[in-house]
């Protein structure tokens, strides 16, 4: 089903990382999307793998989990 979006809050993702997770943990995010997982790990303080197989998505994840990084050490 190519074209589906799955939208996934960052402040559900932050959550269910923090209670699933400890700091400095891996989280690995198979189908990354725009990269919300990514973002949540940022900002719970995980490290984050992620996968995804389109490039627009994978573009727009990469910028946003720079700007989350950025956000942090601004």
């Amino acid at each position: 089903m190519t074209g589906d979006t799955c939208e996934k809050p960052v402040d559900i993702l932050s959550r269910i990382i923090r209670t699933s997770s400890r700091p400095g943990d891996i989280v690995l995010d198979t189908f990354m999307g725009s990269g919300s997982t990514g973002v949540a790990c940022v900002q719970e303080g995980r490290r984050f793998i992620g996968i995804e197989r389109e490039d627009k998505y994978f573009e727009t994840a990469k910028r946003r989990i720079e700007e989350a990084r950025k956000g942090l050490f601004a």
